[in-house]
């Protein structure tokens, strides 16, 4: 059987994102999808984004970092002196006001790395690295070695976590392949950080195990996704605006936010939230 596989990755709330990928893989007729994680925050996207989701019935659905971040943020492990980690938290309050227990108990019981065969290729999937979901091991820049670790004794490794759209191999010729952010596309090379179009990539594998890579990406309005995050009354409103216009994120831009949380009060805020 020919098996046409959707893989995305990187969602961050951005459901406008989504919508339009899942409009583009219905065209390809793609039989599957597999989700590498991060699927919340900072964007609006809550319970309706799980729900589209799960309509998909994912063969591969794993958690990312900002999902373990979230839950130790629930677990009361929230530094609130951090600037960043207010930022972490009041988004993660946003969020658990918006989606229902049984969804949220799910989404942090998921694994960050799994195995999959489809037509004698053996897959490896994983948020960032098998064993951790969150570092810079694997951006493209980086040494040989760690592709080398990542790619084990699996055929084909798939990965997310950087934002960025990759097709390298290992020293021994496996393909690993990153399919970029859906919704938070990302590259240190302006003239392509300018392109915000929503990423994914397309695997069709045939029945003699060959495999054909489709890397791509769409189009979707951005100013709709700024409305929906209006309407939603999204924490943080102009810091999302300005991400999703450049791309570029504040959460570790501890003078910004430190001045933001202080105007608005969020440490007070997610203090009483939390320790309640």
């Amino acid at each position: 059987m020919l098996h046409k596989i959707a893989v995305f990755s990187d969602v961050h709330g951005n459901m406008s994102a989504l919508d339009a990928v899942l409009k583009d893989a219905r065209q390809y007729e793609v039989t599957d999808y597999w989700f590498l994680g991060d699927l919340f925050l900072p964007g609006p996207g809550a319970e309706q984004l799980y729900e589209t989701v799960a309509s998909l019935h994912p063969a591969v659905w794993l958690q990312g970092n900002w999902e373990q971040e979230i839950n130790s943020i629930v677990n009361g492990e929230a530094d609130f002196d951090d600037p960043s980690e207010v930022y972490l938290s009041r988004l993660t309050e946003y969020l658990i006001n918006k989606l229902s227990p049984k969804h949220y108990k799910e989404l942090i019981q998921r694994p960050i790395s799994t195995t999959i065969t489809v037509n004698g290729l053996n897959f490896g999937l994983s948020h960032n690295r098998s064993d951790r979901s969150t570092g810079h091991d694997l951006f493209p820049a980086e040494k040989q070695i760690n592709f080398d670790h990542l790619a084990g004794n699996k055929d084909i490794l798939l990965y997310g976590h950087t934002h960025q759209q990759v097709m390298r191999t290992s020293s021994k010729g496996q393909l690993i392949i990153n399919p970029g952010a859906t919704g938070q596309p990302y590259s240190p090379y302006p003239k392509l950080m300018a392109d915000q179009r929503a990423c994914y990539v397309i695997l069709t594998v045939d029945d003699d195990s060959r495999i054909t890579v489709d890397f791509r990406k769409v189009d979707y309005d951005i100013d709709k996704e700024i409305e929906l995050a209006q309407m939603n009354n999204l924490p943080y409103i102009n810091l999302y605006e300005h991400l999703r216009k450049t791309g570029f994120t504040v959460t570790h831009d501890q003078k910004l936010l430190k001045k933001v949380n202080s105007k608005y009060h969020y440490k007070r805020e997610v203090r009483n939230f939390f320790e309640k």
